[in-house]
């Protein structure tokens, strides 16, 4: 809601005043959720089985329905931006690019050790330095990740600078999918 909210105003002035009036909303939204909710919540007749979770979760799931009715109401209204070169939209096409290089090197590489194999027996007559570009290429090829593959380097189609970002990208999706199990066991014993 941040970033949208802030590219509904055209003014940097707009936007920055957007953002204190945002803050103070979420705010003064989450101080009365939590104190209301807890409220409702809390085993008001020492019942046993009591329904007053239930009742807490239904008031929550009803304001967020509600709140998102009238955000798809205002549709039309909104200014919209269309998206442009994101590493989020670059993800998934660097993937595939990666996983296809990948195979089509390991098919060139099986094809030419085959070939090897049958002239291997002649360049040990002739002296040539095979074995040293052997061990250069297998280092070269233990050395590279997944998604370098799809360097153009490597005969992919992205550049250097985007497979890097993507890299970053996924640590931080890592460090995000680690926060969830971290927040239910916090809750859980707070």
């Amino acid at each position: 809601m941040a970033v949208f909210g802030a590219e509904q105003s055209q003014q940097t002035k707009i936007a920055s005043r957007y953002f204190d009036k945002y803050y103070v909303a979420v705010n003064i939204g989450a101080t009365i959720s939590t104190l209301s909710i807890s409220l409702i919540e809390t085993d008001r007749h020492n019942q046993i089985s009591s329904n007053d979770y239930f009742y807490g979760y239904l008031i929550s799931i009803i304001i967020l329905i509600g709140a998102a009715i009238l955000f798809i109401i205002g549709y039309r209204y909104y200014i919209h931006i269309l998206p442009y070169d994101t590493i989020i939209m670059k993800y998934i096409p660097v993937l595939i690019n990666a996983f296809q290089t990948r195979r089509n090197y390991r098919n060139n590489r099986q094809t030419r050790n085959r070939t090897r194999g049958n002239s291997l027996l002649r360049n040990l007559f002739i002296n040539q330095n095979t074995f040293s570009e052997e061990a250069t290429m297998i280092t070269n090829e233990q050395s590279l990740s997944f998604l370098d593959y799809a360097n153009v380097v490597n005969h992919g189609n992205f550049n250097n600078e985007i497979i890097n970002d993507i890299k970053s990208f996924q640590r931080a999706i890592i460090v995000f999918l680690l926060l969830i199990p971290y927040w239910i066991i916090y809750y859980q014993v707070r």
